[in-house]
């Protein structure tokens, strides 16, 4: 099964998420939706979609993705990941207010794989906000590997 990996990235964190994927799948391409072009999507199999979560949203650019490419999507497996530092009840209203019903119908796999806080890579501002959240709610951070790779393996099993 070809795959292409398709994600947006704003701390690292779902780039080393599809990392892990790509590794697992390993007839896999990557493409930082932000910093390449796309590939033909006709020559894929499968199109996994990966997206940090900012205040509630997913990247822009992968809305735009999939709101252009939904005909050639829809013909293929499609897994769904999301980078986020929130628990199980957070993704599902974060997948649920974010892709499109029909989307999702067609989705064989989703999850998250938590986050990560990358300082160096935010502005002053952003830095501030995160750490008085970070100190009143606690969150759980890291990537969870286990879940990346249950992930994989099963949108491999899918038929």
């Amino acid at each position: 099964m070809k795959t292409l990996i398709v994600y947006d990235t704003y701390t690292g964190t779902a780039e080393k998420c599809a990392k892990i994927i790509a590794e697992k799948l390993q007839n896999a391409d990557m493409v930082n939706i932000s910093e390449q072009r796309l590939p033909s999507l006709e020559s894929y199999d499968c199109i996994v979609i990966g997206s940090y979560v900012h205040a509630g949203h997913i990247s822009k650019k992968i809305k735009r993705f999939m709101s252009m490419n939904f005909q050639k999507i829809k013909e293929k497996k499609v897994g769904i990941y999301l980078c986020m530092l929130g628990e199980q009840k957070h993704f599902d209203q974060y997948i649920n207010s974010n892709f499109d019903r029909e989307l999702l119908s067609i989705v064989r796999v989703k999850d998250f794989f938590g986050g990560e806080l990358n300082y160096q890579r935010m502005n002053f501002l952003f830095r501030f906000i995160l750490r008085q959240i970070e100190k009143r709610a606690k969150p759980q951070f890291g990537i969870r590997t286990q879940k990346i790779l249950d992930f994989a393996e099963k949108l491999m099993n899918q038929t």
